[in-house]
Order: C-alpha cells, then structure tokens, then sequence
C-alpha cells in the first residue's frame, strides 16, 4: 500500500548543492507570507520532489516559534501536494521563506498555500509544453 499524503525524509530537501542551485538560479515570487522558490527538473540521483522551509531567526528569536511555523507550513504542504505531483513527471525543488513578523495561524497558512500550489502548477503545466 503506497501513502500519498505523507512528507517523508526523502521528500525534504538537504542537498545543500541542490539549495545553491534552487536559491541562485530557480525563479521566485512571493505571496503573503512566503517567498517562493522553485526550481524544475532536479538531478539525476533524487527520484522524489522535495521541500524546505527557511524561518529567519531575525523575526523570530525562539527555536520554538520558527519550529512552530516550520511544522505549520509543512502540514499545509502535505495536504496539497497531490495537485502538484499529478501535473508533471519532472521532480521539482520548493523552498518557502517565511517573511511575516508575527506567527500566523493555520488557517491562513493554508489560504496563503491554497495561492501558492497552483500558481506553481501552472508554471509547470507551462515548463512542460
């Protein structure tokens, strides 16, 4: 049995070569309170598409708070991921940078995700043609 909401190890991205790359030559835009980095087409050796989450220290002081932020993200990812995944057989990178001053909720980290998925999906859709 194959679990498609998951977010496992292998789906987040550690590579700090593949970070380099996704940073320095990916394409970004931004949507209230993420920056979004994404790259298409990932290397030879990873066969997942793959995540990170970056919270500035600056803003937030407390490793509890940034984590707390991180695990809010990630969740709203998992659950949309799925729409990404069916566009496209090409692996991708994601990196959201969080740059709001204050912890938001859940629910506006997914109304803020609920933009970002698709706008993704369509630079995809348009990578693809």
């Amino acid at each position: 049995m194959h679990k498609t909401n998951t977010l496992g190890r292998t789906e987040r991205l550690k590579s700090f070569v593949r970070i380099d790359k996704l940073f320095n030559s990916g394409r970004s835009f931004m949507t209230f309170p993420f920056i979004v980095y994404y790259s298409i087409g990932g290397d030879a050796d990873t066969d997942n598409d793959q995540m990170m989450v970056t919270v500035s220290k600056h803003y937030f002081k407390h490793a509890v708070d940034r984590n707390h932020i991180k695990r809010l993200t990630r969740e709203a990812y998992r659950l949309r991921k799925s729409q990404l995944q069916n566009i496209t057989d090409k692996h991708f990178s994601i990196a959201f940078v969080y740059k709001c001053r204050h912890i938001s909720t859940f629910a506006a980290i997914c109304a803020a995700m609920d933009t970002i998925i698709p706008k993704i999906a369509g630079f995809l859709k348009d990578d693809e043609v």
